[in-house]
């Protein structure tokens, strides 16, 4: 009888959930902390949306497993750092959702492209469900380890990794699951020592003005960086915040609270 991949459905389970509350991280640096939280409902509709896939078109993707799953992990990897990339770019102003009709619309289209990656990893690990139904304790036992050492894990990384570095790693191990499963899987092919060598180059080649965060021209720090010959000249990220020191040697920064 075949072997679920577990440790790659663990790996990508915690890929997932870590890039989750990354994304809340990011989310409330580049706009503010209360529209982070709509991450949480994001994920969960990638997550049933695969599985209403996977009920409706169960018989085809079981009987073609392991590149169903390997190619779901992939595309998260790829989508996780794509997808922001491509959200960021989306010209929402939250200041202006009461009034402006299409803000709510570029909304829409952020939640669409934030809602691939979760989709495509819970493809992958509703499948291994319905492929093994026999190990069905043992998967979720993986399913969720994996997803709380993701958890901990991407809190612990955000003390040492700027968030956009984080980014690069929860992509890497995307695709690090995909070639694990093909291991675990014993599907050999030609092109895995190449799909092994793309998950370990791809997300550190990325160039960082690709991924780079920008904050909402009506933010703060945005605000600041206006100011004649003003610039960053220190910077420290946790999972606490993001401070950024700004210095401008023409005008001095003064606030005037309210």
């Amino acid at each position: 009888m075949p072997r679920p991949p577990l440790f790659a459905l663990a790996l990508l389970s915690a890929a997932a959930l870590a890039y989750e509350i990354l994304l809340m991280r990011l989310l409330s640096i580049i706009q503010w902390h209360h529209f982070a939280y709509m991450m949480i409902s994001v994920a969960l509709l990638g997550y049933g949306a695969a599985g209403a896939l996977v009920a409706l078109a169960q018989r085809t993707l079981v009987r073609h497993f392991v590149p169903v799953f390997a190619g779901g992990a992939l595309l998260f990897g790829i989508s996780a750092m794509a997808c922001f990339v491509l959200a960021q770019h989306v010209a929402f102003n939250p200041l202006e959702i009461l009034w402006e009709p299409s803000q709510p619309l570029r909304l829409l289209l952020i939640y669409l492209l934030l809602w691939v990656p979760f989709f495509c990893a819970a493809t992958s690990i509703c499948l291994s469900f319905s492929r093994f139904t026999g190990q069905v304790p043992r998967i979720y036992s993986f399913d969720i380890l994996g997803a709380g050492l993701g958890c901990l894990g991407i809190i612990v990384a955000l003390f040492a990794l700027h968030p956009v570095d984080a980014l690069r790693l929860v992509g890497a191990a995307g695709m690090a699951a995909a070639a694990l499963a093909c291991v675990e899987c014993r599907w050999h092919r030609p092109w895995l020592p190449a799909l092994l060598l793309l998950a370990a180059s791809v997300p550190a080649g990325v160039p960082g003005d690709w991924i780079a965060l920008r904050p909402s021209e009506y933010k703060e720090l945005s605000q600041a960086l206006r100011i004649g010959n003003a610039r960053v000249v220190a910077q420290r990220s946790s999972p606490l915040g993001l401070v950024t020191v700004v210095e401008s040697p023409s005008i001095p920064l003064r606030h005037a609270p309210g």
